[in-house]
């Protein structure tokens, strides 16, 4: 009947105007945005593990946006520094969406995953030409001879032991060690598989050390030695030598400034793949005598064998 059709009608635009406030409803429950810290754990990750396939110069782009955007934040200049970190969402195609949280990986799991490709690559018989054509990327930030720069910012790995390579680059992959520069460069899309990582590290084991490297102040070298026979040389031998099969890197003509962050940062926790033992010294020595010690490592000199000649140039990249 008439009235019937009419009563329906009235039924559904009662329901239509409920679902209406429904969605009102929802649409005014607010939305917990990422907070700027999450934000930029996004991009990190992005930056090491480049899922959309940028070119270098995108992820070195937002690298700097990225550096400058955690400098606004730290300044308290929140709204600025998310608009800086913007740059890497939109350039590296990062979803913006809030992802499902999973529980990170333990520091166990991490070192598991980092051995399971060394052992891996100490199995593949290295192809020294793959090394250097991979090594020409590391050479922009490492220099064609390995040397680093004597600021510290980048280390001397020139002459390094090749099982150390392989250990440091497989940390890097694993999330075992943590770089923002260094993780993009060493990923499988950067660099490719394994048998990347036993090339390279030979090519790199091969080049001959620069003995000109950034020294410290030279003001308290008594102590320094007194506390490297005592605390260090067990290890890093009499020269600083170090060892290929103990993993234990060579700190001979290392850059002071380089190590004396790397003290820092086991300090603060920030170096996970390192030995509980170096961990507990970085604790026990106070900051004259970390400055002191790795002073007279700095000066500590490889053999003859090992050091380039005066005025020596990578002959690779002529």
């Amino acid at each position: 009947s008439i009235k019937a059709i009419q009563t329906i009608g009235v039924d559904m635009r009662r329901i239509s105007q409920k679902l209406i406030f429904a969605a009102l409803a929802i649409l005014t429950i607010p939305v917990m945005a990422n907070t700027f810290q999450e934000d930029l754990k996004q991009v990190d990750a992005a930056l090491k593990n480049n899922p959309s396939g940028a070119l270098r110069q995108s992820l070195e782009s937002c690298l700097k946006a990225r550096n400058h955007a955690v400098v606004l934040d730290k300044m308290g200049q929140e709204e600025r520094a998310r608009r800086a970190l913007q740059y890497c969402f939109d350039s590296l195609q990062i979803s913006s969406v809030d992802v499902v949280k999973v529980s990170a990986p333990t520091q166990e799991e991490l070192q598991a995953k980092s051995y399971q490709e060394y052992d891996k690559a100490l199995t593949l018989a290295p192809d020294v030409a793959n090394g250097l054509a991979i090594y020409r990327e590391c050479a922009a930030c490492h220099e064609p001879e390995g040397w680093g720069h004597t600021t510290g910012s980048v280390p001397q790995i020139a002459g390094q032991h090749r099982k150390v390579v392989i250990k440091q680059l497989a940390d890097f992959r694993a999330g075992n060690r943590d770089s923002v520069l260094m993780a993009p460069y060493a990923t499988v899309e950067s660099i490719g598989g394994t048998q990347a990582l036993a090339d390279v590290a030979e090519y790199i084991s091969t080049l001959e050390m620069s003995v000109e490297n950034g020294k410290g102040p030279g003001t308290d070298l008594e102590l320094g030695e007194s506390l490297y026979r005592k605390r260090c040389m067990n290890c890093h031998g009499e020269n600083g030598e170090g060892s290929n099969d103990d993993l234990t890197p060579r700190i001979q003509a290392q850059h002071y400034k380089y190590m004396l962050r790397q003290f820092q940062w086991m300090r603060d926790g920030k170096r996970r793949n390192v030995s509980e033992k170096m961990t507990a010294l970085s604790l026990a020595l106070d900051d004259r005598e970390i400055s002191a010690v790795l002073d007279y490592s700095s000066r500590l000199q490889p053999a003859e064998e090992l050091r380039a000649p005066e005025g020596w140039k990578n002959p690779d990249f002529d």
